[in-house]
């Protein structure tokens, strides 16, 4: 992929998800899709291969952080990757984040892309009420997994 192509995709992206501004996506890097901040990020120059996004899962709460940072670092452990993605912590922002990286990103076109986009805001609100939730004490495969449940998408 190369600069123009990840602009268009971008275009497309933003056509697809009917975005008042289809230029949005590439010129800041962020789209909302459905409430949920997104970035996407791609550099020809450094890492050609592959489109990076990073999704808005929420802020840590201020109860029980500790538990809920521990809980995110143990389901890396269990299912994090490059290409299934990894949860992290937004330091200046005090959010976790879900990073997802996109490799051959010159396969997708903007619906597709749209569609993913979709899929991921639908797992940021589940995880939101789940893995950020101190209070739900579910087993750590239980709780990624009904995070991942409404979106209806598989994202490995």
């Amino acid at each position: 992929m190369d600069d123009e192509s990840f602009v268009q995709l971008c275009r497309e992206t933003c056509a697809a998800l009917n975005q008042s501004d289809i230029d949005a996506l590439s010129s800041t890097n962020q789209i909302t899709v459905d409430g949920i901040n997104i970035g996407v990020f791609f550099n020809a120059a450094d890492i050609e291969d592959r489109v990076i996004c990073y999704i808005d899962i929420g802020k840590v709460p201020d109860l029980d952080r500790e538990e809920i940072l521990e809980r995110i670092l143990a389901i890396n452990l269990m299912s994090g990757s490059k290409t299934s993605g990894v949860y992290g912590l937004d330091r200046q922002n005090d959010r976790i984040i879900f990073v997802q990286h996109f490799l051959y990103p010159e396969l997708l076109n903007g619906e597709i892309f749209a569609e993913i986009l979709r899929g991921y805001a639908g797992h940021a609100r589940s995880a939101r009420k789940t893995l950020l939730d101190a209070l739900n004490t579910a087993p750590l495969h239980d709780l990624l997994e009904q995070s991942l449940q409404p979106s209806g998408f598989s994202f490995a």
